[in-house]
């Protein structure tokens, strides 16, 4: 069966829109509407400019481009056919800026996330800061970089004569804004490994939270394979569409991981139970532990989850400024923590940068006259 690169294109765009999609639902469940940041803001505009990347893909195929053109092949193009490869050269130059501004925006979405973990903690804070900063600097290089290798722009969407290399198949697009791209990924990738280090959980924990922030190595293994694949066939434009695409899934996929996690916080998957009884409480909750009775005719369910029941969450807590340092608050704001519920309440500190462990009790009670 013969390749599609609409196939495959259409495909992951499903898959990827699904994730950003699942990632939405996940936020409005934990924080409500009312509640949705800067995060969110990035994550709807990705969805918007992955939707116009992959219609552009679709256009490209259609109406054709200039791109694998040469001296003599461009003079030989009928014209007839110059307007539909006009139209799909000006869609081929405004495609490479809004994968740009798609593959930046996930990076907001990462920075707004780990700009809520390091509330606080002010190391964190100018970490952030800072690698926001570099961010906006590389997005700026790349979108100046696309536009200034060929001046004037409408050399870009010129047929004849050739406008030469750079106006067509832009070999310095690949090289600049692969380096570019890695090298903040990278950055973004080492921010909340800090936090990592000094939270004090069993190792495994440690190994899952820190694959999950680490997968950004994933979108940058497929940003030097874009560029390499590209280079290597400059002018198969089929190739460096295909390669885009798969890195904009990856990297869909790569941020959408935190943001949804909450959505398996009340399940097994991260967290390791005792052998025992398990009673659902009306709350929802899981009680475990052993029956014992009371005086008043009722029986109680109580459960301490030891050691044995540690698990984290990326979880919904605020911070608030206080003039002797930073607290902690309750969950109506929303920002994203990472909170790890550990077997015994730590002894509260004053220190920001402290990560606090905390101890779950659940407690029920039934009626014994309502009991069979």
């Amino acid at each position: 069966m013969a390749y599609s690169l609409l196939g495959e294109t259409f495909g992951e765009y499903a898959v990827a829109m699904s994730f950003l999609l699942l990632r939405f639902y996940a936020r409005v469940k934990v924080a409500g509407i009312r509640n949705l940041g800067l995060g969110d803001l990035f994550a709807g505009l990705a969805m918007i400019f992955y939707s116009l990347t992959t219609a552009g893909i679709y256009l490209l195929e259609k109406y054709g481009n200039n791109i694998g053109l040469n001296d003599q092949t461009a003079m030989e193009v009928p014209e007839s056919k110059i307007p539909s490869l006009v139209l799909g050269s000006k869609l081929a130059f405004m495609n490479w800026i809004w994968y740009l501004c798609f593959i930046w925006c996930l990076k907001g979405v990462l920075l707004s996330l780990y700009a809520k973990m390091g509330s606080g903690v002010w190391q964190q804070e100018r970490l952030v800061m800072g690698m926001s900063a570099f961010t906006v600097c590389t997005w700026l290089a790349c979108v100046l970089t696309h536009v200034c290798i060929c001046l004037p722009p409408s050399h870009s969407w010129q047929i004849k004569p050739y406008p030469g290399d750079n106006c067509t198949v832009r070999p310095p697009n690949y090289v600049v804004i692969a380096t570019l791209n890695a090298l903040t990924d990278f950055g973004v990738m080492l921010i909340p490994m800090p936090l990592l280090f000094k939270v004090k959980v069993p190792v495994r924990h440690k190994l899952i939270l820190g694959a999950m922030f680490g997968s950004g190595i994933f979108v940058m293994i497929a940003t030097i394979l874009r560029a390499y694949y590209s280079l290597r066939s400059i002018s198969d434009l089929p190739i460096a569409l295909g390669w885009a695409n798969r890195e904009e899934f990856v990297a869909t996929i790569v941020v959408c991981l935190p943001g949804i996690k909450p959505l398996f916080n009340n399940t097994t998957w991260f967290q390791s139970t005792r052998n025992g009884s398990r009673n659902r409480t009306p709350g929802g909750s899981q009680a475990y532990g052993k029956k014992f009775s009371g005086s008043g005719g009722e029986s109680s369910t109580a459960s301490n989850k030891d050691d044995s029941d540690k698990h984290f969450e990326l979880g919904s807590v605020g911070w608030r400024r206080h003039p002797k340092g930073t607290q902690r608050l309750s969950s109506g704001a929303s920002d994203e923590q990472i909170i790890i519920q550990h077997g015994h309440e730590s002894k509260m500190s004053d220190d920001p940068r402290d990560i606090f462990v905390t101890q779950e009790y659940t407690v029920s009670s039934e009626d014994a006259h309502n009991r069979v």
